[in-house]
């Protein structure tokens, strides 16, 4: 990624005049920065370094590839190597598109980049994006079935900063689901970014489901912005991918605000996964919830960061984190580091951590039934993973999504891939 590549992939994005400006600031903050590295505390146990012996690109946009979509239980917007694929018509008009689409809206301009910080993975992403979606819903409308967006990936070393905006209106209501997938088990890099802003009674259930290629790294980042009594919901579940980093904030910004942040990992090999989550209590009568679940084995690695902070005058904030996770190699490694930071008096905030092996005497229990060891495995394995999937019963996504995670869960001691 030379400074002569990235620059020449903004220019080639021919933005409005608006546009350019934030994307030309933006890469040089980008370049004054670079990538961040181990000497920044957020980035001590996972390196980015394989990127430099990439030949990193912009992916081509004049190439013709056969696009298969898979049957998604709501309405679909799919990009392909960050270009739009498809767009189903039932999508409710003026609310979902591309951000193409959305680029002469006062909309975009007023809130992108509102939240996504100075961050440097952000700033390339604000300077290299070239789609992504707009969901806009209006005060009281409620979105009738859930909205899917699939990031697909087919290039090879194929650069790409999928971009994501969010505004909820007063009391509005919708189902999110952000889908990445790959074609190729390639290196290729995806680092995306949402912005996500709930005005006053707003509620969202947002799933991730991360399914990248063997090959690929994706370092993403989530930020959220809750108004009053507003209700942020997401499941985050990293279940494929060389590398995965997620950075999710979560300003609780208006009395009574909540937020449920449930997730889970589960990594083998030598896959890497590094959650870093921050809960900002900024108001009074604030709740937030962390329920984090990872599993490792083979030689992975596993991080699960949680910082809960409570601001001068959050008074009866409640907090509450729980990290569990399980070695299933004596290779596998698993960091889990749930921390407080309160300024103010009045609060209820507690936090738990645990790592550990799979219990041998329920494993003895389940086989003196009658039931085989992987099959006595697979039972508490998903039992274990199921305290953080409450959100996929609450959406009406357990068809679709549980099949998926139970295929991850189906290994066999040591062995995961």
């Amino acid at each position: 990624m030379t400074h002569a590549t990235l620059t020449t992939a903004m220019a080639a994005l021919h933005s409005p005049r608006w546009l350019y400006e934030i994307r030309r600031a933006a890469l040089t903050r980008f370049f004054d920065a670079g990538l961040p590295d181990r000497h920044d505390e957020d980035w001590r146990y996972t390196s980015l370094d394989h990127l430099d012996g990439l030949a990193l690109h912009e992916p081509k946009q004049d190439r013709e590839s056969a696009v298969v979509l898979e049957d998604y239980p709501g309405a679909l917007i799919a990009f392909l190597d960050d270009l739009l694929v498809w767009q189903d018509a039932s999508l409710p008009h003026g609310m979902i598109g591309s951000l193409h689409q959305a680029m002469k809206k006062s909309l975009l301009r007023e809130h992108l980049g509102g939240l996504a910080g100075d961050t440097a993975l952000a700033q390339l992403n604000s300077a290299l994006w070239r789609d992504g979606a707009c969901l806009h819903v209006p005060a009281r409308e409620r979105l009738r079935q859930p909205v899917f967006l699939r990031h697909g990936s087919a290039e090879a070393e194929a650069m790409l900063h999928p971009r994501l905006l969010v505004v909820m209106e007063t009391g509005s209501d919708a189902i999110l689901i952000e889908h990445f997938a790959a074609a190729t088990d390639a290196p290729y890099w995806r680092n995306p970014v949402a912005e996500i802003e709930l005005a006053a009674g707003a509620c969202l259930t947002h799933i991730r489901l991360t399914e990248e290629g063997a090959g690929a790294t994706h370092t993403a980042l989530t930020a959220v912005h809750l108004e009053a009594d507003s209700n942020y919901r997401c499941l985050d579940l990293s279940l494929d991918g060389k590398l995965i980093r997620h950075d999710l904030r979560v300003d609780l910004a208006g009395d009574g605000a909540n937020a449920r942040m449930d997730g889970l990992f589960v990594v083998g090999g030598r896959r890497h996964a590094d959650h870093h989550l921050v809960a900002k209590h900024s108001a009074p009568n604030t709740v937030s919830r962390m329920t984090w679940r990872g599993l490792a084995g083979g030689r992975a690695r596993g991080i699960f960061n949680g910082l809960v902070q409570v601001e001068p005058g959050a008074s009866k904030s409640d907090a509450r984190q729980s990290s569990r996770n399980l070695l299933l190699s004596p290779h596998a490694e698993i960091d889990a580091r749930p921390q407080l930071e309160i300024r103010t008096d009045d609060v209820r905030c507690a936090h738990g951590a645990t790592v550990g092996r799979l219990d041998a005497e329920a494993l003895f229990y389940l086989r003196s039934r009658g039931i085989d060891l992987d099959a006595a495995r697979a039972l508490l394995l998903t039992a274990f993973a199921g305290e953080a999937l409450g959100l996929i019963d609450d959406a009406g996504l357990s068809g679709w999504l549980m099949p998926r995670i139970l295929r991850r869960l189906a290994i066999k001691e040591g062995t995961m891939k």
